[in-house]
């Protein structure tokens, strides 16, 4: 509530100030609804902490519901200025240019001014009513701190599991058979308990066992949750996600584990038709002798059903376990303090958790996050868990404390994630440009955009336990993250009537519901769509689902572009070959996901008309060919990752200044004209950049050889640069013997290559394009992939920050940077498919490579294993 005033605030700050509320005599206006929304949003605290009062509870539901509207026509006037001052500047829109002429200004100025004070009116009596509500004025709320120390990842440590360890071993016991005699190719071993007790931890902790790693040629990983479908199930074990027909899909997966012992999880299992199991399991049972299949339930029919083993039941952890666990969250370090009242206070709540694992983290990272002393703590144990007691629920009860304490911005960007299914795994990245898109992210103080603060945000929840199971790639960055079930259920408790989840049946979705996700096909019968004031609508389509009618974007475009108010639209998976050119009415969309689109071919040229887009996911588009030219200004960030058929970037996205995701650039190779000036002014860049087609920079080799282009682009972290030398993969694959996937036979052709390049000086050219590409030395990840020069540049030997790097199908390169030699944190050296580099270093010095500090040295291709053997 308090972000959604916050924007109502900001934006009639603007408004008052601009030449249009002038002009269309709405300025006083503006001002003495900025003063009334300000008396309203000093009692917004005292007011959501008393939401158990029904009229208070409707007092807030009604304001959320005016300022929800006041936002979306000041955002409209906002627009319809920003075409006013772009039309001005073009002469040549003469169509446009008559909405704005004097007899349409004033008609649009005094319809401006009927709804204007229409919301003021509705303000006003909202105000009023606070009086009689007797609420009371608090002060602004500041961003609680986040701790760089509280990082978790993606990983079960064995320091974090606490209590557990008799578990461990009887589960490994079953899987490594040393306590079984093996009848079956495959057996089921289920973990049984009810959520938050460890199900999952348990079953990740054995999973990434050393030993059972070892022990298992397959692993595999499967979240099923609400819906066995098993289709879905089989995918998810192949890591297929293409669409494609059961028959195939089942084929693959036999293929994959035939004759093969393998391990299978299947976390969170609700399913109890058995006639379904025994589908699944018919399709694993060609697995050799000794695979397993470990089941997470909360049902003991479920484990019944499945099991070939005794199920493994989890109790509570006892007291002493929950209180290691619990001084592990709540104090630093996990050092219990001197304070000897605080520590008994500490038990107290403690006894309270349980024994159950994840209200012990939550409630420990929730005292440890507030920094509370001793008196808070007696409170806390006094007064807010003796209401606890009162309630039949208490474990759901603990864990809504975590979300009661947490600040409103927070509460917001928390409740954003109830839009998204059990089971979820979210991208850090595109939670916190969601949270952006809808004006969750308060403007900070200092120098810090948008993104870092939403990180900030991202970081809090993850430390009050709110999120889990995260990810972290090579960077040390994390990646994505998972809710568990509990805390999900509590997510879709929390949410207003703004928040509707449509699963097929009927749903409460009424005219106050702004934020909405479709599992299934879209059918509001016999409902105006106008009637709706959609600012997100998420759909997640066949290939996360299973639907066949989620497939088909027809269902739902019509619906779509009625709703004008969007802000967000997320229409993945969905397959459709064009999207409406009407696309660019929804003149407020800032966020807008495309991706697995396997039909879409181009874009609407109307999509340059979304002046504030700032995030486009176009990602697993295969058969996109080419982006409009004149791209939005206003982005920043373009997803474009596996679009395979995209051959050159358009005209102009050197102007895209704001630019901070652009994971993939591509040179136009079929005009051989590749034009690298376009990244020059991108300096906002960050994270991943790949380079493709690098080799149609040779013939202007020496025009490029000082441009420097990223150079200046210090927020990169990783950086891929791909060269694509056709005519020498065909010669390879041409070489008797050879094979396409492992070049054993490469070194004869590598030496031709040398003897053919001394009369065109690819090899020249190659290194002064590589020389040109040098990045910021606070680069941690580059892959050189196909170069044909015969050395790498010196500068690689400077990259102070360097963790990996990746050097493959580089035929004729001979050597390393010298420098490479003194780096302090280089991790990972990855040398693939390079014969001659491979050759030179296991006869002259290999050793020296080798044993660089810290360094793991991962030389993939079979012929080198001739040299060093």
């Amino acid at each position: 509530m308090e972000a959604i005033a916050r924007i109502v605030l900001q934006n009639l700050n603007s408004f008052a100030q601009e030449e249009f509320a002038i002009i269309w005599k709405l300025k006083d206006d503006a001002q003495q609804m900025k003063s009334t929304v300000s008396a309203i949003k000093a009692v917004l605290q005292d007011a959501e902490a008393n939401t158990n009062n029904l009229q208070i509870s409707n007092w807030l539901e009604e304001l959320k519901d005016v300022l929800y509207d006041a936002d979306d026509l000041l955002e409209d006037m906002s627009i319809k200025a920003l075409e006013r001052q772009v039309v001005g500047g073009n002469r040549i829109l003469r169509k446009v240019k008559i909405f704005f002429s004097h007899s349409n200004q004033f008609a649009y100025g005094f319809k401006l001014g009927h709804d204007m004070k229409a919301i003021r009116k509705r303000l006003d009596d909202i105000a009023k009513n606070k009086i009689t509500l007797q609420l009371t004025n608090h002060p602004v709320e500041t961003p609680i701190a986040y701790r760089e120390h509280r990082q978790t990842y993606s990983f079960v440590s064995k320091d974090d599991v606490i209590g557990r360890e008799e578990e461990k071993r009887l589960l490994k016991s079953y899987l490594l058979q040393t306590r079984v005699i093996v009848t079956d190719n495959v057996s089921v071993v289920p973990i049984v308990g009810f959520g938050g007790l460890g199900k999952t931890t348990l079953a990740q902790l054995v999973y990434n066992d050393d030993a059972v790693q070892r022990y298992f040629e397959r692993k595999m990983w499967v979240c099923v949750s609400d819906e066995f479908d098993i289709k879905k199930i089989a995918q998810k074990m192949i890591v297929d996600d293409k669409n494609i027909d059961v028959e195939e899909v089942q084929q693959n997966l036999r293929d994959k584990i035939l004759g093969k012992k393998f391990l299978l999880v299947l976390d969170d299992v609700w399913n109890e038709d058995r006639e379904l199991w025994l589908k699944l399991k018919s399709l694993v049972m060609e697995g050799s002798k000794g695979s397993m299949i470990i089941v997470t339930t909360r049902s003991r029919t479920v484990a019944k059903i499945m099991g070939t083993h005794p199920p493994l039941f989890l109790n509570g952890l006892d007291l002493e376990r929950s209180w290691k666990l619990f001084s592990q969250m709540a104090f630093d370090g996990g050092k219990e303090p001197n304070d000897r009242e605080l520590l008994a206070i500490g038990r107290e709540i403690v006894k309270k958790c349980a024994g159950v694992p994840l209200i012990i983290r939550t409630i420990g990272s929730l005292l440890y996050s507030r920094n509370l002393g001793r008196s808070d703590w007696l409170y806390f144990k006094e007064v807010e868990f003796s209401k606890i007691d009162q309630q039949k629920d208490k474990i759901f009860a603990i864990l809504k404390l975590s979300y009661d304490h947490l600040p409103s911005f927070l509460k917001n960007c928390f409740a954003y994630c109830s839009l998204f299914p059990k089971g979820f795994e979210f991208d850090r990245k595109a939670l916190i440009q969601l949270w952006i898109a809808e004006g969750f992210i308060q403007a900070s103080n200092d120098t810090r955009g948008e993104e870092d603060v939403g990180h900030e945000y991202f970081m809090n929840l993850l430390s009050m336990s709110l999120f889990q199971d995260v990810s972290i790639d090579d960077c040390g960055d994390i990646t994505t993250c998972k809710m568990h079930d509990l805390i999900h259920d509590l997510a879709q408790l929390v949410v207003g009537k703004e928040y509707a989840i449509f699963q097929g049946r009927k749903e409460n979705i009424g005219h106050r519901t702004r934020y909405l996700s479709s599992h299934t096909s879209l059918h509001l019968a016999n409902t105006s769509s106008s009637s709706y004031k959609l600012r997100t609508f998420i759909v997640l389509g066949e290939q996360l689902y299973g639907s066949k009618n989620l497939g088909r974007l027809d269902f739902h475009l019509p619906f779509v572009l009625s709703q004008k108010c969007l802000r967000v639209l997320i229409l993945f998976g969905l397959d459709h070959a064009t999207i409406p050119n009407s696309i660019q009415e929804l003149k407020h969309l800032r966020y807008l996901d495309l991706s697995s689109n396997h039909l879409l071919v181009n874009l609407p040229p109307g999509i340059t008309g979304l002046h504030n887009l700032q995030t486009l996911k176009l990602s697993k588009c295969f058969k996109l060919k080419e982006l409009p030219s004149d791209i939005n200004k206003s982005l920043r960030h373009l997803e474009l990752n596996d679009c395979e058929e995209l051959t050159c970037m358009p005209c102009g996205l050197g102007q895209l200044t704001n630019l901070q995701t652009l994971p993939l650039f591509i040179l136009d190779h079929k005009s051989r004209s590749g034009d690298l000036s376009e990244l020059s002014e991108l300096n906002n860049l960050r994270g991943k950049l790949e380079i493709k087609w690098l080799d149609s920079l040779r013939e202007n080799a020496s025009m490029v050889e000082y441009a420097k282009v990223l150079l200046n682009k210090q927020h990169l972290q990783e950086l891929e640069l791909r060269w694509h030398n056709e005519n020498r993969l065909q010669q390879m694959r041409n070489v008797p013997g050879g094979s396409p996937l492992f070049w054993v036979d490469e070194e004869p052709i590598a030496h031709r290559l040398l003897n053919e390049q001394e009369d065109n000086s690819i090899w020249l050219k190659d290194e002064k394009i590589l020389n040109v590409l040098q990045p910021h030395h606070s680069i941690k990840r580059l892959v050189i992939d196909g170069y044909c020069g015969r050395s790498l540049p010196d500068w690689i030997g400077n990259l102070s920050s360097l963790l990996s790097l990746e050097i493959s199908n580089c035929s004729v390169l001979k050597s390393l940077p010298e420098g490479i030699r003194n780096h302090k944190s280089l991790q990972k050296l990855c040398i693939y498919n390079c014969s001659l580099l491979e050759r030179t270093c296991a006869r002259n010095g290999w050793q020296r490579i080798a044993n660089v500090p810290n360094v793991i040295v991962l030389p993939f291709s079979p012929s080198f294993l001739k040299y060093i053997n």
